[in-house]
């Protein structure tokens, strides 16, 4: 048996049950959520869940369906471990789902997908050099300009005597011309409209204004591995470059093995979201580059594993998270088609557990802060998940900021 106390207030409503939530229960519950959809203003939904003592698959399937239309979820320690680890799937799912209404609630216009002009910022290093073939790749597809970009950092000099330091600069800067030349003697430049650009000083102010000056798109950037991040161009510079630049950044890590041909092709994109602002951002770039690729694209999802859930549960949240992908897809307003992904566990594992498997070319997240944390905090692609996937990954990443800055 289950009893309801309902309180409605003007923009809320919410529900404490208390009892069995099977059979005839389902059906009051159901009849008073059915009341809600009259009102003239859509109110928020909250369900205590603390007193449920056994629900049914009936009471499953209206839990879910009121979870889809942003319904919130409470609950307290439940009678039963089975009930423990549905009614924890639910939630997770709830608050997905509460992302995408709030996603829809709050929707912007956000402006086109704009890949005009590449800042290729490079130390010459192999590891550095190996983005270079998948921004000529984009390049050429957007028909876009790219700024080879060199800061001499100031710790090259800035320890040589004073009466000897122009010499030392101007000793530097004709071993960067040489490297420049070199550089531009290979093929991914034939065709490409390219501008090099050599400073000295504090490398990412120097690399900040460029982009700024040049209205810059997109950062093309390699790392040295997860540890090595910080250890590529000049001191920490790549970390700062991936932490603190507005404009999309795409890495290539040390996993990736450069190859000879002068262009290479996504084939397959994976784009991981966690519904937030950032993510959407990055899902107008996943799409976009999709289209002018004529790639296949994937969405995924990554959800939290707990304990040992049966595999009943885990099924029914990964179908409910699915939706939540196809209705978050609907937003972009584009006609690619993508293949929703579900994955359990923990981000970064998950997202290269996906990309290893589909074989990818391209990876897209987003990023929502300029403290580095990817999409809603603490759920989905927290700070360290942005830079493993980065370094770790065995094709290029795309990380696209979106959203307010963190405090």
């Amino acid at each position: 048996m289950l009893t309801i106390t309902v309180h409605n207030e003007e923009n809320l409503a919410s529900f404490t049950l208390r009892g069995d939530l099977c059979g005839s229960g389902v059906e009051e519950l159901k009849a008073y959520y059915r009341v809600l959809s009259v009102f003239p203003c859509q109110k928020s939904v909250v369900v205590d869940l603390t007193g449920v003592s056994a629900i049914d698959s009936g009471g499953k399937d209206l839990l879910a369906h009121m979870v889809r239309g942003g319904a919130e979820l409470v609950f307290g320690k439940p009678m039963t471990e089975h009930l423990l680890n549905e009614v924890n799937g639910l939630i997770r799912a709830s608050e997905v789902a509460r992302a995408v209404a709030a996603r829809k609630q709050s929707h912007q216009e956000r402006p086109p997908v704009s890949l005009k002009n590449i800042l290729f910022a490079t130390d010459f290093s192999p590891c550095s050099e190996a983005v270079l073939p998948y921004a000529a790749a984009i390049a050429r597809r957007h028909g876009s300009r790219i700024y080879i970009a060199h800061v001499i950092p100031s710790e090259a000099y800035g320890h040589v005597p004073l009466e000897a330091r122009n010499d030392a600069l101007v000793s530097a800067k004709r071993f960067v011309e040489s490297q420049v030349y070199k550089l531009l003697e290979s093929s991914y430049f034939r065709g490409v409209p390219h501008e090099v650009v050599v400073n000295h000083g504090e490398v990412w102010p120097i690399l900040s204004e460029i982009v700024e000056e040049k209205h810059i798109d997109l950062i093309a950037v390699g790392t040295h591995g997860r540890r090595g991040v910080k250890k590529m161009l000049w001191g920490s510079i790549a970390e700062e470059i991936f932490r603190l630049a507005t404009k999309p950044v795409l890495t290539a890590g040390p996993q990736i093995l450069r190859g000879s041909a002068p262009e290479v092709r996504f084939h397959r994109i994976l784009y991981a979201t966690d519904f937030s602002s950032a993510s959407m951002r990055a899902m107008d770039y996943a799409c976009s580059l999709t289209q002018e690729h004529e790639s296949r694209l994937f969405f995924l999802y990554v959800t939290p594993k707990l304990g040992e859930e049966p595999a009943e549960v885990r099924m029914r949240e990964a179908a409910f998270l699915k939706e939540c992908l196809e209705d978050f897809h609907l937003q972009s307003g584009s006609e690619v088609q993508p293949e929703f992904i579900i994955e359990f566990g923990s981000p970064a594992a998950g997202i290269m557990k996906a990309a290893e498997e589909r074989k990818i070319d391209l990876i897209v997240l987003g990023i929502r802060s300029q403290s580095g944390h990817l999409g809603l905090t603490g759920t989905h692609l927290p700070g360290p998940t942005a830079y493993s996937v980065a370094s770790e990954a065995r094709c290029p990443v795309l990380t696209v900021r979106g959203g307010a800055p963190a405090a």
